[in-house]
């Protein structure tokens, strides 16, 4: 890590750090719970700073989209010239030229004691997609979440996935904002991802922030990135932006038949960019994209957006942000059927915007008609922004900073994500047995009912439970799922040492043998403020965790325990009562 990035974080934030030098910057932690309890003592000790913005996206592929876009506009703000911006990178690699020494911006590399020590000490936190399994949200700290797309591939709980994505659920119940775009996508996150009846913060549609960064491309700008890409100035701009095939975990993606593409679009008479979704970038590594142009990751997505003339795309939800420029877009959906029935998808062909080909042939002919002649979006077109891109007017950003950061709703279309009296069915590990299908049973009459607002909370286990996952299949999308995973409690060290007093007298000894004299000195005095809490007082604390990382502030007025639930299941559910 080049030491001039590092050294530009002022001295006076990293007063609570446990480690320095390159064991702070540099090194990553590989063992989970080793990583779990350093962010857990980190929360206890570090106080919250509230000039500090930590920002990530995707999980930190490289600044980009709404987080991008809300940094962008914050940063030159006079209101936030004291304000700190902390970045979250996968690597070093991706901090762009102009930031590295630039010094109210910090770089923090995923894994590392500065990503996990910066998160604790954030007053303000904008994320994307999902921050780490350990993070857990302090009570004040203000953590929006964006999201990263209106959703055409299914996603969440859908037939083939009944308890949904478990991790983006609990990024979502941990914010204390929930960004949407429009309100196809609030309906979707409020039930696709369980926030119906559950979640407790504010959610409000005001837009992607990211569009701004298209629709108020600045000439100059603009200039520079047509020079950097080498487009010439008296060709149309055809982008080509497909999105990837499969699962996450078995991601793929047809290099031939992307070759075959590339050898047709090289047949137009234009300026052709091809821009791959940064999942399908380890499938397509030997591709031949002869004079195609593969823009440099220094080039936002919808900043290139800004400069294009036309947009060819299959399932990617890049074409609802197109749709903002009033420019033609063309569907590819050569694999249609396939991907149909492999992903699924949320939208029926009838409600796409532009015209659908499935031939490299048909593309050819189609881009070229409409590159010829001067666009003029139809009536299908103008459904789909009202429907899609309702708010993208170039002010997304601003009005999510005055909600986010001032707490001015004025303007601001709120989400009512809680509109009757919430009741849980904490259902834990759920046996095969009677016990099992009658608690099931009273969640559907509870739902059948529709006086309140009905969650169910179980293990992710049970989804080798087929009795059981026959009910929840048939509960559907009007009673919220969360599924806890197979995760082992953060605790801090006081807190695993009350848990399990013989751990406490073994570490004691390996410290003794292990560890120099000074370094057993300096450590009393980082010590976090539990370490000399009664045992059931630190006990309680660590369930509290548990619970907040899976539901954040989220309360509940009744909660319904199986019959069969452990003791583990019992405390944690300690923390759901109103």
């Amino acid at each position: 890590m080049p030491g001039r990035i590092t050294r530009e974080a002022p001295k006076g934030l990293l007063h609570h750090r446990r480690t320095t030098g390159d064991e702070f910057w540099k090194k990553k932690l590989r063992n989970v719970e080793e990583m779990k309890t350093r962010q857990a003592e980190y929360n206890e000790s570090v106080p919250t700073n509230a000039t500090v913005i930590f920002y990530e996206s995707m999980s930190g592929a490289r600044m980009m989209d709404s987080p991008y876009a809300l940094f962008a506009r914050i940063f030159d703000d006079p209101e936030f010239r004291d304000y700190h911006h902390v970045w979250s990178v996968r690597s070093q690699d991706l901090v762009p030229e102009e930031l590295k020494d630039e010094p109210r911006v910090t770089f923090v590399t995923r894994s590392t004691d500065a990503h996990m020590y910066f998160l604790s000490l954030a007053g303000y936190i904008i994320g994307n997609s999902l921050l780490p399994d350990h993070f857990v949200r302090k009570a004040d700290q203000k953590y929006l979440n964006t999201w990263h797309g209106i959703a055409y591939k299914a996603l969440g709980r859908t037939e083939d996935s009944l308890l949904g994505a478990a991790g983006s659920v609990y990024n979502l119940l941990q914010a204390t904002h929930v960004l949407t775009p429009c309100p196809f996508m609030t309906e979707t996150e409020l039930s696709r991802f369980s926030l119906r009846g559950v979640f407790s913060g504010s959610m409000a549609e005001v837009g992607y922030p990211r569009q701004d960064l298209t629709l108020n491309m600045p000439k100059e700008r603009a200039s520079r990135i047509r020079s950097e890409l080498g487009l010439d100035p008296d060709k149309k701009t055809v982008l080509y932006a497909p999105t990837w095939r499969g699962n996450k975990g078995s991601a793929s993606f047809d290099a031939e038949q992307l070759e075959r593409d590339i050898d047709s679009l090289t047949k137009l008479d234009a300026n052709v960019v091809f821009q791959a979704h940064h999942i399908m970038l380890r499938h397509i590594k030997n591709v031949d994209y002869g004079n195609i142009i593969v823009p440099p990751p220094s080039i936002v997505t919808n900043e290139l957006l800004a400069v294009v003339d036309l947009l060819i795309s299959d399932y990617s939800s890049i074409f609802f942000d197109f749709l903002a420029t009033n420019k033609p877009i063309v569907h590819y959906l050569y694999d249609y059927d396939a991907y149909e029935e492999e992903r699924g998808l949320l939208l029926d062909k009838s409600e796409l915007p532009g015209p659908i080909v499935t031939t490299s042939d048909e593309l050819i002919a189609t881009v070229n008609d409409l590159t010829a002649d001067t666009f003029s979006p139809d009536e299908k077109y103008r459904q789909a922004q009202s429907k899609f891109v309702p708010h993208d007017d170039g002010h997304a950003s601003d009005r999510t900073i005055r909600w986010f950061f001032h707490g001015d709703t004025g303007n601001t279309k709120l989400i009512e994500t809680r509109k009757r009296p919430s009741i849980i069915f904490w259902g834990a590990r759920l046996d095969k047995g009677k016990k099992t299908r009658d608690f099931l049973e009273s969640v559907r009459i509870a739902a059948e009912a529709g006086d309140k607002d009905v969650t169910l909370f179980v293990a992710h286990s049970v989804k080798s439970n087929e009795t059981a996952m026959e009910q929840i299949r048939k509960l559907g999308l009007s009673v919220s799922v969360v599924a806890r995973n197979d995760y082992e409690m953060a605790m801090t060290t006081a807190e695993r040492h009350a848990r399990s007093p013989e751990d406490a007298s073994r570490d004691a000894r390996q410290e003794q043998r292990t560890t120099p004299f000074w370094e057993r000195l300096t450590s009393v005095f980082r010590r976090t403020r539990k370490s000399d809490e009664r045992p059931d007082s630190l006990l309680s604390d660590m369930y509290k965790r548990e619970y907040r990382r899976v539901f954040g502030d989220s309360l509940f007025d009744e909660v319904v325990m199986f019959p069969g639930a452990s003791h583990f299941w019992k405390k944690l559910a300690e923390h759901a009562h109103k």
